[in-house]
């Protein structure tokens, strides 16, 4: 095999290693509570745990939005904020306060490498 060829290969190795680390180090994906619910970010659009599509507000490390009529808590806030590549803190703001209420750890449902 040519130097080149090798080249492009190590190349393409190292691209694609790059592009699956950068996918995993942002907020979107599907998350489990671990009560069991799920909630699916793809960029300023969710799939709540109440199964409603929905668009919110995103940057790469950080997701709110508000909570949608027929869900409990709807007319609240959640607030979900990526910790680590597998961990995200999810805050629930009730409607009724301005303080945030507790909050839970999520983690990915679906493996990311």
């Amino acid at each position: 095999m040519s130097m080149q060829i090798k080249s492009a290969c190590a190349a393409a190795v190292i691209w694609l290693g790059l592009s699956t680390a950068a996918f995993a180090d942002q907020i979107d994906g599907t998350w489990c509570s671990p009560s069991g619910q799920s909630m699916t970010i793809d960029g300023s659009n969710v799939r709540t745990p109440g199964g409603k599509s929905i668009t919110g507000r995103y940057s790469r490390h950080r997701f709110d939005y508000e909570i949608p009529d027929g869900e409990p808590q709807a007319g609240g806030r959640i607030i979900a904020e990526q910790l680590n590549d597998r961990e995200i803190r999810v805050t629930i703001i009730k409607q009724v306060q301005a303080e945030p209420g507790a909050h839970e750890t999520w983690t990915r449902c679906d493996v990311v490498s």
